[in-house]
């Protein structure tokens, strides 16, 4: 359950709401070769998401039945008006999308589990040699050989 307490929010989550925390500000950190914090990560990704979460309903009812969001663990939530406003945003139309009724902690639970599942997916096609930069790369290796 989320309660406002200036400047932030503090939620009270489960251990694997917690896992998930922990995993993306990894991720986060090891993206930008910084020392990353979970406020920090949702504001990113907050400010990235203008077409929405990438993951289908089904794939989003399927997360929030395996990971819990209430829990015993509490989590505090620095983060600006207008990532605070967007996640809102984005709980309401994850809300609409479902079709049912979601909390701020499921809003950041799917938000977390859209990020990290984006991040695998890069590491995966960047070790087959898919990723953006490596097929602009072969393309202009390519080029340059037919020259």
């Amino acid at each position: 359950m989320a309660t406002t307490d200036s400047p932030g929010y503090v939620l009270d989550i489960s251990e694997s709401l917690f896992r998930l925390t922990t995993e993306g500000v990894r991720l986060r950190s090891n993206e930008t070769l910084a020392y990353e914090t979970i406020s920090s990560l949702i504001s990113h990704r907050t400010a990235q998401l203008e077409g929405g979460i990438r993951q289908k309903s089904a794939i989003i009812r399927e997360h929030l039945s395996c990971i819990p969001t209430d829990g015993e663990i509490k989590l505090r939530l620095d983060i600006c008006r207008t990532s605070a406003s967007t996640l809102d945003d984005i709980k309401d139309m994850l809300s609409q999308q479902l079709g049912s009724a979601l909390t701020l902690g499921d809003a950041l639970s799917i938000l977390l589990f859209d990020y990290v599942a984006e991040r695998k997916a890069a590491r995966v096609l960047e070790k087959i040699g898919l990723d953006g930069t490596n097929g602009q790369q072969q393309r202009r290796s390519r080029l340059g050989d037919a020259n």
